[in-house]
C-alpha cells in the first residue's frame, strides 16, 4: 500500500507551459490593453468629431501614401513568415538556417523602420505636425496660424527655399504683402490710394492650400503650413500610434540583433528555440498592431 502511494504521480500546480511562455503572454495581454486604447481613442475621435463641413483629414491631404502603407504591411507580414521559420529550423537543429531566418526578420523589420523615417520627414518638412496646422482659424488660432506662415514666406522670398519656379515664389511673394493692410495706388490716378485690409486667417489658409496643390501638381517642394480641419488632432493621434508601434518594432530588432550576435559568437544553439519562440510571439503581436493601423490611417 505505502509502494502505491510512492508511486502515484506527483501533482503540480500551474498552467502546463514554460513559465518564460507564460509571463511573454501576460505581457501581451498588457500590451494589447495599452493599443485597444489608443486604437480606440482614435476610433472615437474620427468618428465622433468631424461634420460634412469639416471633414476629417483624408491620406492626401496629409501626405500619406497608400501604397507605402501597404508595401510597409507586407514587409511586416513577410517577417513574420521567417521568424516562424527561424523557430522551426532551430527546434530542427538547424542553427545556421535558423540564423539566415533571424537575420532576413531582422532586415525586414529595419526596411519598416527606413520607410517610416521617410514618412515622419514628409510631415516634418509639410510642417503637419501636432499644434502647427491651421484648424479653426476664426478663433484665437488663428492669428498664431498668420504668423508661422508669414515667417515661411519670409524665407520664400528671400530665396532660402529650393526647387520652386519663379511663378511659384511670385505667388507666395504676393500672398506675403497681403498679409498686412495696405494702400493701394488708384491706377488711373496715383495719387488717390485705397485702404486695402490684410486677409483674416482663414483667408490666409484657403490662399495656402490653394499654393501648395498648385505646387504639388507641378512636382514642387513648397513648404507652407496647411490649413486642414481637424489636422492637429489627426497628426496627435498619427504620432502616438505609429510613433508607439515604432518603438515596439524597434525593440523587437533589438533581441533579434542579440540574437544575432550569440549566433556569431557560436552561442546559439537548440537550447535557445524557446526564447526564439517567445520573441516570435512578440513580433507576431506587432506585426498584428500594424495590421489595425495600417487601414485606419492610410484607408479611412
Amino acid at each position: 500500500m505505502a509502494h502505491a502511494v510512492h508511486d502515484a504521480p506527483q501533482a503540480h500546480m500551474g498552467l502546463p507551459l514554460p513559465n518564460g511562455k507564460l509571463a511573454m503572454w501576460l505581457f501581451l495581454v498588457t500590451e494589447i490593453m495599452f493599443f485597444t486604447a489608443l486604437i480606440g481613442t482614435y476610433i472615437i475621435l474620427r468618428n465622433g468629431q468631424p461634420t460634412k463641413s469639416e471633414p476629417w483629414p483624408t491620406p492626401h491631404d496629409v501626405h500619406l501614401i497608400e501604397w507605402v502603407g501597404a508595401m510597409n504591411t507586407f514587409v511586416l507580414i513577410c517577417s513574420s513568415l521567417t521568424v516562424v521559420l527561424a523557430h522551426w529550423a532551430i527546434s530542427q537543429g538547424n542553427v545556421g538556417r535558423a540564423t539566415l531566418f533571424v537575420a532576413i526578420t531582422f532586415a525586414l523589420g529595419s526596411v519598416f523602420l527606413i520607410v517610416k523615417y521617410f514618412e515622419y520627414k514628409s510631415k516634418f518638412d509639410h510642417d503637419i505636425l501636432p499644434g502647427h496646422i491651421g484648424e479653426r482659424l476664426d478663433g484665437p488660432t488663428g492669428p498664431q496660424y498668420v504668423a508661422r506662415v508669414r515667417g515661411q514666406l519670409q524665407q520664400i522670398a528671400a530665396g532660402h527655399a529650393k526647387g520652386l519656379s519663379p511663378e511659384t515664389v511670385a505667388a507666395c511673394k504676393e500672398l506675403l504683402s497681403k498679409l498686412d493692410d495696405r494702400e493701394v495706388p488708384d491706377p488711373n490716378n496715383p495719387a488717390n490710394k485705397t485702404y486695402v485690409r490684410a486677409l483674416r486667417p482663414k483667408e490666409v489658409g484657403d490662399r495656402v492650400n490653394h499654393l501648395l496643390k498648385e505646387a504639388e501638381h507641378k512636382g514642387e517642394p513648397l513648404h507652407l503650413t496647411p490649413a486642414i480641419p481637424f489636422g492637429n488632432m489627426w497628426a496627435s493621434c498619427y504620432f502616438a500610434l505609429t510613433g508607439f508601434h515604432a518603438l515596439h518594432v524597434l525593440g523587437g530588432l533589438v533581441v533579434f540583433a542579440i540574437i544575432l550576435i550569440m549566433a556569431l559568437l557560436g552561442q546559439l544553439g537548440v537550447q535557445h528555440a524557446l526564447m526564439l519562440e517567445l520573441i516570435g510571439l512578440y513580433w507576431h503581436f506587432v506585426d498584428i498592431v500594424w495590421i489595425f493601423l495600417f487601414p485606419l490611417l492610410y484607408l479611412v
